[in-house]
């Protein structure tokens, strides 16, 4: 190994580092506090009536998971950048962080300790994970940019959604972009999903955390770490 390149754990958020999920902490964190009603109502039941069609095969898992994600933004859509902040942060400190998974923050902590770069990447907002990493100290994050008109959030997101494959790009993009060389056979990533298989493919050490159905298979088939 290059003594210049150096050794990354990625980490999924979404069901892989915590239990939870962004949208579920959006809507309680809204219906508590009576704001956007209306738009956390839609999101809700608009993707859930969505549900018999996924069910029946009319969409695919990949589109059905992808409208759940880029969809959250409407939750936010016309709030101050610092009033969107002050809400991830209650719903970092009152729902998110309180539902760490023990096994894998160990393993953040670990790598943290061997002098691995840390990684947090996810669907969830960009703005979230920042807080998110600063708590937890992991260096840095890739996630989904929100696009901003006059000091509030539009509505939008900057494409693409960090996703599948997009997330791997995304992940790889942000390394090169900062002039990081990384030794990417000695490094780990961690998910719980199919879906993040190019990410896991990255490096040499993928570990899928808790997985699903499909990623449990191929975990298996390859012989790669299973938490």
């Amino acid at each position: 190994m290059n003594t210049s390149e150096t050794k990354i754990a990625i980490f999924d958020f979404d069901g892989t580092l915590v239990e939870t999920n962004l949208w579920l902490g959006l809507i309680k964190h809204h219906l508590k506090t009576k704001e956007k009603l209306w738009a956390t109502f839609w999101y809700l039941f608009s993707h859930l009536a969505l549900m018999p069609f996924w069910k029946m095969g009319f969409i695919s898992t990949e589109k059905y998971y992808q409208s759940w994600g880029q969809d959250l933004v409407v939750m936010i859509k016309g709030i101050r950048i610092e009033k969107a902040k002050k809400i991830f942060a209650s719903i970092s400190n009152e729902y998110l962080l309180p539902s760490l998974k023990k096994k894998v923050w160990e393993r953040v902590k670990h790598h943290q300790e061997e002098g691995f770069l840390t990684i947090l990447t996810s669907g969830s907002f960009q703005e979230l994970l920042e807080i998110i990493a600063k708590r937890l100290h992991i260096d840095f994050v890739v996630g989904t940019e929100l696009e901003v008109v006059k000091d509030r959030f539009s509505g939008k997101i900057i494409p693409p959604f960090c996703f599948g494959r997009e997330k791997a790009e995304k992940v790889r993009k942000f390394l090169s972009g900062n002039g990081l060389k990384i030794n990417f056979k000695e490094s780990f990533a961690y998910s719980d999903s199919f879906f993040d298989l190019p990410l896991l493919e990255l490096v040499g050490n993928p570990v899928a955390v808790e997985p699903d159905k499909k990623l449990l298979e191929i975990a298996k088939n390859k012989d790669w770490q299973v938490i």
